[in-house]
């Protein structure tokens, strides 16, 4: 009968392929002692150190003699558990030694821990990385099997489980990278999908592995979900670390908007069929700040040659209840982005800049109209939000050359 300790993720400890934690009414501070040995297992601890980093912060006057009784109920817990040879049990799975003034954990060979097993597969899939692929792309499989969340991911409160969480959440994010290398080499880009698919529980802005990701489906010609995801994770990056896509990102977002169009010959009539079709042609352009930029240059290009009509506007969203909720503030911004669709022409086009602010660009526009389309954007978006506390203030600029431009 082996045992099994679960670390990464929900800890647990598994005999038979049963849990022994479950329904065991365990106290938090020997529960804590157990997972710090098998952190350290197999190594020499001194009380001072184990007490230190467990009990720093608290009023325990005799820290050493508190140690020594922790450790003796966690023994008598092993004990009914049977993971220490006692109750009829032939063989030790978990035994807490105290030789020359050091605690050791020591383990059975029937007793398997997560973490240790993880490491074993990435060791051995980074020894076969260039000699055996194969072999490297198994071991790396299995190592992410294993991965099933943050190291001890109930403590959230003590300091000594941060480094080794962090090392094996970056051993993780390694393995993964490495194995989606070693499939797309061999052209294996649905198992680079799947893989995504599932880490992104786990690490939802590794960068790295969304390029991986887009370029399979790139790959596997899923035009229509890579602009999906490419516009899902680029937005959630800028809304919850304020990074803005990367040159790499915005490369594969060409190759996602081109699609299979650049494989294929086509003649004037399609290219503008093809053109049309990606606007559904009512109200204002709404496009990501990327495409906005290269309208705007344009734009300010022309007005060096010409004296054109063309406004840039800053539509800001104010609320007067500063306790409103993030939900309320999503809401603002997305009846602000449809108010602004509504009210404006075909040839405008808008952009979202932040949470809180759209930027427009009027074309051909009488700055005695300035004033009009202010009130009707003002006015609708009031009629929608402005029970709720919302209003809404826009100002206008023309654009001309600036050696000093708006998109630096």
């Amino acid at each position: 009968m082996g045992v099994v300790v679960l670390t990464l993720g929900d800890f647990d400890i598994k005999k038979s392929g049963k849990s022994l934690m479950a329904n065991n009414n365990r106290s938090y501070k020997k529960l804590e002692l157990l997972k710090f040995f098998i952190t350290y297992k197999d190594k020499k601890l001194l009380p001072e150190y184990i007490a230190e980093n467990l009990w720093n912060d608290s009023d325990i006057a005799d820290p050493k003699n508190a140690l020594r009784a922790q450790v003796f109920r966690l023994r008598k817990a092993l004990d009914s558990m049977g993971l220490n040879g006692n109750k009829g049990e032939s063989q030790s799975y978990l035994d807490i030694a105290f030789q020359n003034g050091f605690y050791i954990l020591n383990t059975g060979e029937n007793c398997l821990v997560d973490a240790m097993q993880f490491e074993d597969s990435v060791k051995t899939a980074d020894e076969n990385r260039n000699k055996d692929p194969g072999e490297a792309i198994k071991k790396y499989k299995e190592a992410i099997r294993l991965y099933k969340g943050q190291y001890l991911a109930d403590i959230t409160d003590k300091e000594w489980v941060f480094t080794i969480r962090n090392r094996y959440h970056r051993l993780y994010v390694q393995s993964l990278i490495r194995l989606l290398e070693l499939l797309r080499v061999k052209g294996r880009n649905r198992e680079i999908v799947e893989h995504f698919e599932q880490a992104m529980s786990y690490e939802p802005f590794e960068e790295a592995l969304h390029i991986f990701f887009l370029e399979a489906l790139l790959e596997l010609k899923e035009y229509k979900h890579a602009l999906s995801h490419y516009n899902y994770i680029t937005g959630r990056m800028y809304r919850e670390l304020s990074v803005k896509p990367s040159p790499v990102l915005k490369g594969i977002y060409s190759r996602i908007v081109a699609g299979d169009k650049n494989i294929h010959s086509t003649d004037i009539s399609t290219l503008t069929r093809d053109f049309s079709l990606d606007d559904d042609m009512e109200g204002a352009l709404f496009c990501d700040i990327e495409y906005f930029r290269t309208i705007y240059n344009l734009e300010e290009r022309r007005s060096i040659r010409a004296q054109n009509k063309e406004c840039l506007g800053l539509a800001t969203i104010n609320n007067e209840n500063r306790k409103v909720s993030q939900d309320k503030d999503n809401e603002a911004a997305e009846t602000l982005k449809v108010v602004l669709r509504e009210s404006l022409r075909r040839g405008d086009v808008f952009t979202q800049w932040n949470g809180h602010q759209m930027i427009v660009l009027l074309t051909d526009v009488h700055t005695n109209a300035l004033d009009l389309i202010s009130r009707r954007i003002r006015k609708r978006f009031n009629d929608k939000m402005g029970q709720e506390g919302f209003s809404v203030d826009i100002s206008f600029k023309p654009i001309s050359y600036d050696k000093k431009p708006f998109f630096a």
